[in-house]
């Protein structure tokens, strides 16, 4: 499992240090409109949205997760996945927003090349599927997107020179642009480290460090 998780996924821990059980509050600016689990850049992301993923999660995942750290599997009975996919659709805008800002794009083309070694290493896109499922605890219908978010952080860390730190200064400001607003039930937004709380993947920091070298 730790070969294949590398092989697949290497890209995933680096910009944010692990998850926080708790975080202050002061990256919650705003209120959360009723039904929001989120407001990003003033747009919602909404309670039904996070409950579909989830449920879309589960009917993909295996019965059960494994591990802990690096080496974590997700299953059907994982907790905090409800923040873990919000967590990621928060990051998502993070760093279209920063993108837009440096008027960087993402291609296609660029999004298959980030595809491209997961899927060679996984064989087939059933089972590239069923692995990031299982080791990014994220439903099928994320695959693309999260593709295309690593190739953003790919193209944003080009524009810094390969630097992690000076990647962080960059998205820290754009994050706090977009006033970032959770609802308490996910847990809070860290202004800091570019994480919500309770998520289950330190999202940023893996890919970063990877697209540093």
């Amino acid at each position: 499992m730790n070969r294949t998780r590398t092989a697949l996924f290497a890209l995933l821990a680096m910009l944010a240090a692990p998850a926080l059980a708790a975080c202050s509050g002061s990256g919650n600016a705003g209120t959360v409109h009723t039904g929001a689990a989120a407001v990003v850049g003033g747009q919602r992301i909404s309670i039904a949205t996070v409950e579909d993923q989830v449920t879309s999660f589960r009917d993909a995942a295996p019965a059960q997760g494994s591990g802990s750290g690096a080496t974590r599997t997700f299953g059907q009975d994982s907790a905090g996945m409800p923040a873990n996919v919000l967590g990621f659709l928060i990051q998502e805008q993070v760093v279209q927003s920063a993108l837009a800002q440096k008027h960087l794009t993402v291609s296609a083309t660029d999004v298959s090349g980030m595809e491209a070694p997961a899927l060679k290493s996984a064989g087939s896109q059933t089972q590239l599927t069923a692995d990031f499922v299982n080791q990014i605890g994220l439903p099928p219908e994320d695959l693309e997107p999260y593709f295309r978010w690593q190739a953003g952080v790919k193209a944003l860390m080009g524009s810094v020179g390969g630097d992690s730190a000076k990647l962080i200064g960059l998205l820290q400001p754009v994050a706090a642009d977009l006033r970032i607003s959770v609802n308490p039930r996910y847990g809070s937004w860290d202004t800091t480290n570019l994480t919500l709380g309770n998520s289950a993947q330190p999202w940023i920091k893996q890919v970063s460090q990877d697209n540093a070298g």
